[in-house]
């Protein structure tokens, strides 16, 4: 296990690599920090010949509350953007030859509805209350956008884009964005890894090479840009900064 002061936490045991989002008391933000380990994490992961299945978890009560938006307003370039930096890691999700299942709990917003959406199965606690929070603040989902767009019919994606309204993890089962809902989530992922792991390493990685989309890293890439220009817009930024200081923007009435 990591130091528990680590943003990521990292087990390995029985042939599962748990990763955990270690940073509970700021709701487990998506950082450039955080990020960087996370990706690390997946390498670490699937370069283990032991480890057959990943697990994305979480500490504390909140899977992810989005993008680091404190990091997000004192960026003065794209490349300082932590959504920048999550279009990798959801690519290296996507690309990686072990099946990732993530656990979801509390709440998800913004970028970590991305993390959902990028593995491959995905879990959530009864109670997840989720939402694209993105055009509230005055920017778009672009970065996560690539990832979702598996999961989600066009017309349901956008009107979660649109309105960036609050539901729940039955409405997110039943559209696709999430394969479980469970009370006790942990014995539901354990049940999902045992099935995982009743499969072959080699097969595993061919199925997931058999369904992926070899264009998808670049596509993310080019969602990023969109994403950092919308936060570099005056809206984006007003939106941004009213959100960090308790207050409404203008074109909230």
């Amino acid at each position: 296990m990591e130091p528990t002061d680590a943003p990521i936490a990292y087990r390995a045991d029985r042939g599962v690599a748990t990763i955990t989002l270690n940073e509970p008391d700021r709701r487990n933000a998506l950082s450039t920090a955080l990020i960087a380990r996370l990706r690390e994490s997946l390498v670490r992961a699937t370069a283990d010949e032991s480890v057959r299945v990943v697990v994305l978890d979480h500490a504390g009560p909140v899977f992810c509350s989005g993008a680091d938006l404190t990091e997000s307003a004192a960026a003065t370039g794209a490349a300082d953007l932590p959504a920048t930096r999550l279009a990798e890691a959801l690519a290296d999700m996507a690309e990686a030859p072990k099946p990732i299942v993530a656990v979801a709990g509390g709440a998800v917003r913004g970028g970590g509805l991305g993390l959902l959406a990028a593995a491959d199965l995905a879990i959530c606690r009864t109670g997840t209350t989720l939402a694209f929070s993105e055009v509230r603040l005055g920017v778009v989902p672009a970065v996560i956008a690539p990832v979702v767009a598996r999961r989600l019919s066009p017309a349901r994606m956008g009107e979660l884009f649109l309105t960036g309204r609050t539901f729940g993890a039955e409405e997110a089962a039943a559209w696709g964005l999430a394969d479980a809902v469970a009370e006790d989530a942990a014995a539901e992922t354990e049940r999902a890894v045992g099935r995982l792991k009743r499969g072959g390493p080699s097969a595993l990685a061919g199925v997931k090479e058999l369904t992926g989309d070899p264009g998808l890293r670049r596509r993310l890439k080019e969602a990023a840009a969109t994403t950092a220009r919308y936060f570099f817009a005056p809206e984006g930024r007003e939106g941004v900064q009213s959100f960090l200081e308790k207050d409404s923007p203008h074109w909230v009435d």
